[in-house]
């Protein structure tokens, strides 16, 4: 699966996206992992910058596509809380994960819209499959009366949710509470 993914920032006025002008410096973090893959503290380009020219780390990217450093030594983490925010849009939806100080990077993910055209297709092939010479047995056990669901459309968006919190879990030290 391909994530459409754009960082973006949300102050106003801000040509930049993560800087802020009027004390010139980045809001944003780059998430940083130990030589185990272990998430520690984000920290700023500049210093990662640094960590990367020295040969201390190498830079990684993971699978939605965001940058990370990977250290090339052990290190004992020293993490502070950090916290989600999920911003649900009918066609984005936004994700910040922000600190007690800084943000460490805000995410807009175009949301998933590919599943009424699916499920009007499956439709289409199992109704011309019904005037077809050979028949199949009716299956009486298998149907989802009185029982409850959850529309395909939905499940899938809370499942790309899911998907994209646990790929951030692997590069950001965040708590595991729900």
């Amino acid at each position: 699966m391909v994530w459409n993914l754009s960082l973006y920032c949300t102050h106003e006025g801000s040509y930049h996206p993560g800087l802020d002008r009027a004390k010139g410096k980045s809001l944003m973090r780059i998430p940083v992992v130990d030589t185990r893959g272990v998430a520690l503290m984000p920290c700023t380009p500049a210093k990662a910058r640094d960590l990367l020219k020295h040969g201390q780390a190498r830079p990684k990217r993971n699978k939605l596509g965001l940058f990370y450093v990977q250290l090339c030594y052990e290190q004992e983490p020293e993490n502070q809380p950090l916290v989600v925010g999920i911003d649900p849009g009918s066609k984005f939806e936004g994700f910040s994960v922000v600190g007690r100080i800084d943000t460490v990077t805000n995410l807009m993910v175009e949301a998933p819209d590919h599943v009424k055209g699916a499920v009007e297709t499956r439709r289409t092939m199992r109704r011309a499959r019904r005037f077809r010479k050979w028949r199949r047995p009716k299956r009486f056990d298998n149907r989802l009366t009185r029982r409850k669901r959850l529309p395909p459309s939905t499940r899938s968006r809370w499942e790309a949710k899911a998907r994209i919190f646990s790929r951030l879990l692997t590069i950001l030290p965040l708590p595991m509470r729900w």
